[in-house]
């Protein structure tokens, strides 16, 4: 009776469960000072980072981790209260510290130091001291005076010595905001730790002399300004750029060392949701740099010219870092985008293969589930039972929790429940009128839906009435018979194929969009028989 019944199952959006992390206390700053014995990251990252093997290790050992932009965390003792410090692993190197004990080293000492890690109660805190000055910088900084408004006329000799002309110079407010002091006839660049203390400090040299042989940094120049407030910097290679690109942007630019970079410079960037990288001189370390910091949120500007010479040309910096471009395409991904997915989805495959149904086990067996954000076409020639068996095939998930809404466009709402009752309560109605109200009871607790469309209708009225129920009852599965009744026939043969084609694409753009699974009712147009369904009784019951 139904052997020329047809069922398509068609995806191209599966709903994951991303792998559930364990929760941390987030550390937007590291207080502990930058020694500079201690291990630095090396500039030339591998193509492939650690990230892979250490999640690996952090799970066959039971460590409950989480990600963030370059690094992963794991607490450092036993005890999961505030009490416990947070171990940050770099994930292109697997260098390690610990931001309250203070433990450090590459991810070998890890995995030697983790037994010993994991068995201390408490994770003790630790206070290194404070860098000093060598003397001859200390004497220079102690003897320099900080820039005030009332210098105005000492600072603009001072600029013009190097190279700034009146109509392109650095303002006050500039320096200050920096830290930048005078001392004799020079300006002092200050060189701050990520807890804020002075490490080092910078005798400035003319700019023009830096484009030629840049000056080395011992450690980041602007970090004293960085604070949790700030989504976006943008970092270059010398102390004039920054101080040109915040002069005219008010954006925070932060010159970091040209040979080194620390880990707790990555965990004081870590909260950073966009990160410019202006390096002229050196573009294959700009993008070494991307990797570090992570390239998704990383940002090149290729300019012709730096950012100081570019200011003293009269160029607008800001259209130019407006400018700048992803580091990371978003349409395009690599495998490890997916990789943790994929893992899912293979350790719980029966979960992610969606609802089973009890009542056809073979359909179970063949396309494994009913899965959200998918689209299947029920289809076959007229009167074969499409309507009968959609009927039962919507009844069966929905039995299981599936909130369905049923739109019937063929059949008058009433009689196709009636058909619904029937097929769940498994008897003749008519000859068991006295059970009638307890299955219909039962029935009514169902989250099942009706749309009261018959005939043709607006296929715009059609899917805003399907976002509103997705919005407040939550539908899971939305069924559209038939697709030629909701359409009408206003159309000559080209044109009506065309408008199925229009009316199904429609239909599986929700079905995404929405993570909700759409199947609808389309009359057979020369399409090759897949499996019979056999056993299902028509819409009249017989």
């Amino acid at each position: 009776m139904f052997s020329s019944s047809i069922f398509r199952s068609t995806s191209n959006y599966l709903l994951v469960n991303p792998y559930i992390h364990q929760l941390f206390h987030s550390f937007n700053s590291i207080n502990t000072p930058l020694s500079k014995k201690q291990t630095l990251i090396d500039p030339n990252p591998p193509l492939v980072g650690q990230a892979i093997e250490i999640k690996e290790y952090l799970r066959e050992n039971s460590i409950p981790f989480d990600e963030s932009w370059t690094c992963i965390k794991a607490l450092c003792c036993r005890s999961s209260s505030r009490i416990s410090g947070l171990i940050h692993i770099e994930k292109e190197r697997g260098d390690f510290v610990c931001s309250k004990c203070s433990t450090t080293g590459t991810w070998l000492d890890f995995k030697t130091q983790w037994p010993h890690l994991k068995s201390r109660i408490n994770c003790p805190k630790v206070t290194t001291a404070a860098i000093q000055l060598p003397d001859k910088q200390r004497i220079i900084w102690e003897q320099s005076q900080a820039i005030q408004d009332k210098d105005k006329e000492l600072l603009e000799v001072i600029l013009a010595r190097y190279g700034f002309t009146e109509e392109y110079t650095l303002s006050s407010t500039t320096l200050q905001r920096y830290g930048i002091r005078i001392y004799q006839d020079q300006l002092i660049a200050p060189l701050y730790d990520t807890d804020r203390s002075l490490v080092d400090i910078v005798v400035l040299d003319s700019p023009s002399n830096s484009d030629t042989k840049p000056l080395k940094l011992s450690a980041p120049f602007g970090l004293n300004i960085l604070s949790a407030r700030n989504a976006e910097i943008i970092l270059v290679d010398s102390i004039w750029d920054a101080l040109c690109i915040y002069q005219t942007t008010g954006k925070l630019a932060i010159a970091l060392p040209n040979t080194k970079f620390s880990i707790r410079i990555n965990m004081a960037f870590e909260h950073l949701r966009k990160i410019h990288i202006w390096y002229t001189n050196d573009k294959a370390f700009a993008f070494r740099l991307s990797n570090i910091l992570n390239p998704h949120r990383c940002f090149m500007i290729t300019y012709p010219m730096n950012a100081y010479s570019a200011f003293k040309s009269g160029h607008s910096l800001k259209p130019i870092v407006n400018e700048s471009f992803a580091v990371i395409n978003k349409c395009i991904e690599q495998f490890d985008t997916f990789r943790d997915l994929i893992r899912d989805e293979l350790f719980q495959r029966t979960r992610f293969a969606g609802t089973q149904w009890q009542r056809f086990p073979m359909l179970s067996q063949i396309i494994k589930g009913h899965r959200a954000g998918e689209l299947t076409v029920l289809t076959g020639s007229t009167g074969c039972g499409k309507t009968t068996f959609l009927s039962e095939y919507s009844l069966d998930l929905c039995t299981q929790g599936v909130s369905t809404l049923f739109g019937s466009f063929e059949i008058q709402t009433h009689r196709l429940a009636k058909v619904m009752l029937t097929q769940y309560s498994s008897l003749n109605l008519t000859k068991n009128m006295h059970v009638f109200d307890k299955f219909a009871d039962q029935f009514t607790r169902l989250p099942m839906f009706f749309m009261t469309f018959h005939g043709q209708e607006s296929i715009d009225k059609v899917i805003n009435t399907m976002g509103n129920a997705v919005a407040i009852h939550n539908i899971q599965h939305v069924v559209i018979d038939n697709l030629q009744f909701m359409m009408g026939m206003d159309y000559s043969n080209g044109d009506r194929f065309f408008k199925q084609d229009t009316l199904i694409h429609r239909f599986r753009k929700f079905a995404t969009n929405n993570k909700c699974h759409v199947t609808i009712v389309d009359r057979e147009r020369h399409t090759k028989y897949i499996f019979q369904i056999q056993n299902v009784m028509n819409i009249l019951g017989e």
